[in-house]
């Protein structure tokens, strides 16, 4: 029984802590708290991932993630994102974690473009792979209206834009799930990737998890333009 209990309980622990939405974990280890102002990122395009030049060791899989996307994202259009939670590149308050009311945190975007319809989000744990054996998807948000500039803190099941669909992350859920990476495995690195689309709706399989670089390939000529931000979490 003792050879048979160890594994079991070690995988489960590598498994529930890449997600979110499970209850309440242990606090993590403290980390520096953000300021409360935010920055923007720059645009991404077929040769430009400046988001993805942090400090993770993913970085340069991101940049070939970013160079998948059709050269119609090679536009000029300017596209930014911040957030009021976090600021990128640093660290992810734990209020929007696993580790407590996990609440889904605010994004605000900028861009002026009549051919934007519509709008997508994907969050990734990227140092997940290091896990799982891919990047962990925490939210995935589609039908974003093209009006629409912003996502309300908490948002996610109650408050989300009008016409939005959230689909099932990582987790089997159709909600954000906040960080919840398992304890010694490093600081992860959480991108928040937002899509201009030149179509109102996408079909999408709202019950399966859709990795940033699938939703590139399937949808590449759909994207306008693409925008990152990066915000970090330890436990």
């Amino acid at each position: 029984m003792k050879k048979l209990f160890i594994p079991v309980v070690f995988a489960t622990v590598l498994l529930d802590g890449c997600g979110g939405g499970g209850g309440k974990k242990q606090s993590p280890d403290p980390i520096p708290s953000p300021s409360s102002s935010s920055r923007s990122s720059e645009a991404l395009s077929s040769s430009s991932s400046s988001s993805s030049s942090s400090s993770s060791p993913n970085s340069s899989l991101s940049s070939s993630l970013s160079s998948k996307v059709s050269s119609s994202t090679a536009s000029s259009i300017p596209f930014t994102l911040t957030s009021n939670s976090f600021v990128p590149d640093a660290a992810i308050p734990i209020k929007y974690s696993c580790f407590s009311t996990e609440v889904s945190p605010h994004l605000k975007w900028d861009i002026t473009s009549d051919a934007v319809k519509s709008f997508a989000l994907i969050m990734e744990d990227m140092d997940a792979i290091a896990i799982v054996g891919y990047p962990y998807v925490h939210w995935d948000v589609y039908n974003i209206p093209g009006s629409v500039r912003e996502i309300t803190e908490g948002a996610t099941l109650r408050a989300m834009p009008a016409g939005s669909i959230e689909g099932a992350n990582d987790d089997n859920v159709p909600k954000y799930s906040g960080p919840c990476p398992p304890t010694g495995t490093g600081t992860h690195h959480y991108y928040f990737a937002l899509y201009a689309l030149n179509t109102e709706t996408l079909s999408v399989n709202r019950n399966k998890a859709i990795k940033r670089s699938e939703f590139e390939t399937l949808y590449a000529s759909s994207i306008i333009q693409k925008v990152e931000i990066v915000g970090l979490f330890k436990p």
